[in-house]
């Protein structure tokens, strides 16, 4: 027998300004979910949606999602909302409504500010078993069934924000990951030419996700690091050896030093020459 001792440092709580109230939880299978179900939305109340089995295409706040297996929805409240299922799969899905949610930093019916698709992944067998005894106590008649129910979906909330904030983590990493990689990449070549496509084909990346991976991590975009660690490297040069503006400009990557000069000057705000004069001085 193996023992696991609670610790203080491992517990959390949602920072409710309202707990959420439990309207309802309905069960419906491949039969249920054969027709579509229309754009639609709820203004007064949050659904939670989770795929238990099969796969469909959901559309939510105007974005279309593939979903399958072990998928989390989640419908913020007036977020329009249309579901499919595969029509050679169908698919078994539980669907847990509240209202009068209230998080702190989010308006009321709010669960997710931003991601409303969640797999479960491996825990897949934890949300379909909390479903189920959530199920069958809203089924039950025993005096105690909706305190049950009150208890049962605050779990629920708490780790559907647990698994939020897991990916959330895990984005991070990738972007800062893909970042660096970048970063490295420009940091061993910015003498060469290059530009968006090039990075792209270079690091096997579209050059949109590159470009927006790359600001949200570094703060700025990719031509915009390489010109300023080209800048960089010629302000080391003009200070520490007697080459010509010239000459610097073409060890940094630029053929044209009327560019360069160009560049050099958005950047430091006066010409290469008059910087080297003024910094020996």
């Amino acid at each position: 027998m193996i023992q696991h001792f609670v610790s203080g440092k491992r517990r959390g709580r949602l920072e409710l300004e309202q707990p959420a109230e439990l309207m309802y939880l309905c069960l419906a299978d491949a039969g249920d979910t054969r027709l579509p179900r229309a754009m639609h939305r709820h203004d007064d109340r949050v659904e939670i949606v989770f795929i238990r089995e099969g796969s469909g295409t959901h559309i939510i706040d105007g974005r279309a999602y593939s979903t399958g297996r072990g998928d989390l929805l989640i419908y913020n409240g007036g977020v329009l909302h249309d579901e499919s299922a595969n029509p050679n799969e169908g698919m078994s899905v539980y669907c847990c409504a509240f209202t009068n949610l209230k998080l702190r930093g989010l308006p009321k019916n709010t669960l997710s500010r931003g991601r409303v698709r969640i797999p479960t992944g491996e825990r897949h067998g934890e949300f379909d078993s909390l479903f189920g005894l959530l199920h069958a106590q809203i089924r039950s008649e025993h005096k105690l069934s909706l305190a049950c129910c009150d208890h049962l979906l605050q779990a629920l909330l708490l780790m559907v924000s647990s698994l939020i904030d897991e990916q959330d983590a895990e984005e991070e990493a990738a972007r800062y990951e893909l970042g660096e990689s970048v970063k490295r990449y420009i940091d061993r070549h910015y003498q060469v030419e290059l530009d968006l496509g090039r990075l792209s084909e270079a690091l096997h990346i579209s050059p949109y996700y590159l470009a927006h991976r790359f600001r949200q991590s570094v703060g700025c975009s990719p031509i915009q690091y390489l010109i300023r660690r080209r800048i960089g490297e010629a302000q080391t040069l003009l200070i520490n050896t007697g080459l010509s503006v010239t000459d610097i400009a073409l060890m940094v990557g630029y053929d044209n030093p009327n560019y360069f000069n160009t560049a050099f000057r958005k950047v430091v705000g006066i010409p290469p020459g008059r910087y080297r004069r003024q910094y020996l001085e």
